[in-house]
């Protein structure tokens, strides 16, 4: 009995402990005494009463009622705000004495009650729910001077954004940030979190983005992506803000960036750029760098006779070593009467990763240890070139056209040296060697889009016709010589292993594709679609491979097992049939 005694006091102290450690909670009921009803989706927002700080917000329900809690001890002051009501603050605290608060009925004033001059300000929330979207006034959080977009991010709830920039927002990757609800610098996000100032932006729009599909049809198709769009200041809306930083170091280290933006009526035009050898990213450069992509598509329809090390060359990847990056990029749209949208981007950027390693180690065996030493030298540069052009031409209000076409031009060149030797523990030399290698490589691609869209007076019943066509073009050259040596313990070489080749190496592919889709409203809620696609591939790849001849002093020995020549031929033919209100797909045809 005593035992149990014991345990129900444990029990009942951690029960009462646990009450005493969790926190406040306050809730209300919103209500409209004019019109005698609740108030749904009002912003309720909890502020720290010392300095104003965002603790946490909601959203009345469809009753007017509304509940916050895990709220700390502290003073608090609660703002209810509504774009039909003034808003309306209460204050309260929470502390040992006293943790939950009900404020029960919370009187709303109608905004359209007409005063003789009378002046109403009202206060801007931090935190707004307009629907689905969350909007956060930027003015309400604190940003250092001149900080850009991606530090106000970090601030807002809701929302993280990791070491490389990559933003999340309610526990979802954004794909993509929009400036007024357009594009800037294509479909990067990091274009504009990394280059646009905070000082610049008035609210942050947070909410599902419709796929294309959707906006045409009118019908979630469940295809939504989340989306950020940053909205600006009127007073940015109408001339030209920027900024310009530099910083230098020890070593040589430098770094600079710099952007512009001019905004006039219906042009927009930006301009950015930046360099350092701090191996500082700046900004993405995603749109230009999708080469790596594109090569890769040629890999598999082409055998695949670009090397790993191509690759990287050909990407510019590489996080080891000193990095120095510099490049820019303008941007420019044009609206015509609200019918004809113009866009333009162009990047160029170069990127010199270079790697010096020098390397010294102990090997500890069972019975015996040696030493292994190596050094190498790395050498890659790359310059990158894009242009994307696009058009938006609203017909009427039943048809649209849409062209996006853009053409890319890489160079890069690579040089690796690297030697190393292996004594044992008596300082005898057991085997050395060296590597030298180079490779050359260029990389062209061209891609043009065309969408016809068609609507009909029938909600939901559509027409597109989709065009896509494919040019990607890469070709290159390279070398290898590699020496390793073998001694016995008297130090006589004993055997050679070596390698000294010359290499060329060129892959082509060619594409077209066409999409023809139909949709059909069913019922109420639900949404038939019809598509019909083809597609045809032509795609080579050809490495050929020399071993050098020490008797003429030539490379004119083909190498079988490094060299080959593929053709690829594809053709493809599908039907599929999908449901917008069941989500699912189903393939009626398909055929290559």
């Amino acid at each position: 009995m005593r035992i149990i005694a014991l345990l129900l006091v444990l029990l009942l102290s951690l029960t009462f402990s646990a009450q005493s450690q969790s926190g406040g909670s306050v809730k209300g009921l919103v209500y409209d005494t004019l019109a005698k009803r609740p108030v749904q989706d009002a912003t309720v927002t909890l502020l720290s009463r010392r300095d104003s700080s965002l603790v946490s917000f909601s959203m009345t329900d469809n009753a007017g009622r509304f509940s916050i809690s895990n709220i700390p001890s502290g003073d608090y002051r609660l703002l209810i705000t509504h774009v039909a009501y003034h808003n309306n603050a209460l204050y309260f605290s929470v502390n040992d004495s006293i943790k939950n608060h009900d404020l029960g009925n919370i009187v709303a004033n109608d905004r359209t009650k007409v005063l003789e001059e009378v002046i109403v300000k009202n206060e801007a929330p931090p935190v707004t729910l307009v629907g689905d979207t969350i909007q956060y006034n930027a003015g309400s959080f604190k940003t250092p001077p001149n900080a850009s977009v991606e530090q106000l991010l970090k601030k807002l709830p809701g929302v993280q954004v990791d070491r490389e920039g990559n933003i999340k927002a309610q526990g979802e990757s954004v794909k993509k940030v929009l400036v007024d609800g357009k594009e800037f610098f294509g479909t990067d996000p990091k274009m504009a979190t990394k280059n646009l100032p905070a000082d610049a932006i008035d609210k942050v729009q947070v909410y599902d983005r419709k796929s294309d599909q959707s906006q045409l049809t009118g019908f979630d198709d469940g295809n939504s992506e989340k989306t950020i769009n940053l909205k600006l200041k009127e007073d940015k809306k109408k001339g030209s803000f920027g900024k310009i930083m530099a910083g230098a170091g020890t070593d040589n280290r430098k770094e600079g960036r710099f952007n512009v933006n001019s905004f006039k009526g219906a042009r927009q035009m930006s301009v950015i750029g930046m360099g350092n050898n701090t191996n500082a990213e700046g900004f993405s450069f995603m749109d230009m760098m999708n080469f790596s992509g594109e090569l890769s598509r040629m890999m598999r329809g082409g055998g695949g006779n670009i090397s790993s090390t191509d690759m990287s060359s050909l990407s510019g990847a590489n996080n080891q070593g000193i990095r120095t990056i510099w490049g820019g990029g303008c941007e420019l749209q044009q609206y015509h009467r609200k019918k004809v949208e113009l866009t333009s981007n162009y990047f160029y950027n170069h990127t010199n990763p270079r790697t010096i390693t020098d390397r010294q180690r102990q090997y500890l065996l069972r019975d015996s240890s040696y030493f292994d030493n190596r050094s190498a030298i790395t050498d890659n540069k790359t310059n990158s070139h894009r242009l994307n052009l696009g058009i938006d031409y609203v017909i009427d209000s039943f048809h649209s056209i849409k062209w996006n076409p853009s053409i890319g031009y890489q160079q890069s060149d690579r040089i690796s040296n690297s030697d190393y030797t292996q004594t044992g523990s008596d300082g005898r030399l057991s085997n050395a060697g060296y590597s030298n290698t180079y490779s050359g490589n260029t990389a062209f691609n061209w891609r043009n889009d065309l969408l016809f869209r068609k609507k009909f007076r029938k909600k939901g019943r559509t027409l597109s016709l989709s065009l896509q066509t494919t040019l990607n073009n890469s070709a290159g050259d390279g070398s290898q010589e590699s020496v390793n040596e073998f001694y016995n313990p008297q130090l006589v070489r004993y055997r050679t292993d070596s390698i000294n080749q010359r290499y060329q190496h060129e892959s082509d592919l060619k594409g077209i594709s066409s999409r023809l889709v139909y949709t059909e409203p069913l019922f109420r809620n639900s949404l038939l679609e019809m598509s019909v696609g083809n597609s045809y591939t032509k795609s080579t790849s050809n490495r050929t491979t020399f071993d050098y001849d020490s008797n003429n002093g030539k490379y004119d020995q083909l190498n079988d097992s490094l060299s080959n020549d593929f053709k690829k031929h594809l053709f493809q033919h599908q039907c599929w049939f999908k449901s917008a209100h069941a989500k699912e797909e189903i393939q009626l045809c398909a055929g290559s």
